[in-house]
This record gives structure tokens, C-alpha cells and sequence, in this order.
């Protein structure tokens, strides 16, 4: 059927299949901004253009140096394990520098990540006009 000028286009429509999970957070994210389902989906269409990629150029920097320190890390475990599997006398006292240096890399890489995502997590919902209360500055 060819579209008359007496039928005007409709508008684009998105007609997607979400997760249980998904569809859990999108019904918070209504009942927390006090927004229709749609409103809040086209509000976050239109911010996470704005608001550019989730990583700016410093933090995938950030990511590359945390990743080389696992790595030196990990480089120092692999041989530990080597001297165990070869049969070598390992002292656990000898290990520890090993593992503290494991520990202390897997927790700055645990804090560097947390506090990208949660910048951009905010800075997404105030390019959508979806501010949290506590995200208001006076």
C-alpha cells in the first residue's frame, strides 16, 4: 500500500527482547527518575552519544599501566610456580613480595576501574537529565 499524503509516517519504533535483568533495571530506572520506560531509553540513547566512549584517552592509559603491572606481576608468580613444579624448594616467606604485589595490583586496578565507571555512569545520567538526588551540586 503506497503512502498518501493523508498518511502521515509514523515515527521510528524500537522493538527490543531484554534479559530479566535488564528489564529489572530498566523498571528501577522508571521508579527512580519517576520517568515512562521510553523516556528513559530515548534520554539514554541521546546521552550516550553525547557523553562520548566510556573510557576518555587518560583512562585506557590508566588501563594499558595497571595491565602491565599484572603482568610484571604475574611474570614473577609464573616463576614461583615453575620453581614448585620443578621440584624446587620454595619458602612461602620467599613468595610473599610475590603475592603482596598481586594483592596490592589486583586492588589498584579494583579502584582505578570502580572510579571510571562510576564517573561515567554520572556523567551519562546528567547528559540524560536522570541525575540522582545525591549527584546534585548546591
Amino acid at each position: 500500500m503506497a503512502r498518501s499524503a493523508a498518511m502521515p509516517r509514523r515515527k521510528p519504533r524500537l522493538r527490543t527482547e531484554l534479559s530479566d535483568a535488564d528489564e529489572a533495571r530498566l523498571v528501577e530506572a522508571v521508579a527512580l527518575f519517576g520517568l515512562p520506560k521510553a523516556e528513559v531509553v530515548r534520554r539514554l540513547i541521546r546521552a550516550s552519544v553525547q557523553a562520548g566512549p566510556a573510557l576518555s584517552a587518560e583512562n585506557t592509559k590508566a588501563v594499558v599501566a595497571l595491565a602491565s603491572q599484572v603482568r610484571m606481576v604475574g611474570r614473577n608468580l609464573s616463576q614461583v610456580l615453575k620453581a614448585i613444579h620443578r621440584g624446587q624448594d620454595v619458602r612461602i616467606e620467599d613468595t610473599e613480595p610475590v603475592w603482596r604485589g598481586l594483592h596490592e595490583v589486583i586492588a589498584a586496578i579494583n579502584d582505578e576501574l570502580t572510579e571510571m565507571t562510576v564517573a561515567y555512569g554520572s556523567k551519562l545520567r546528567r547528559e540524560a537529565k536522570l541525575v540522582l538526588p545525591e549527584e546534585i551540586k548546591p
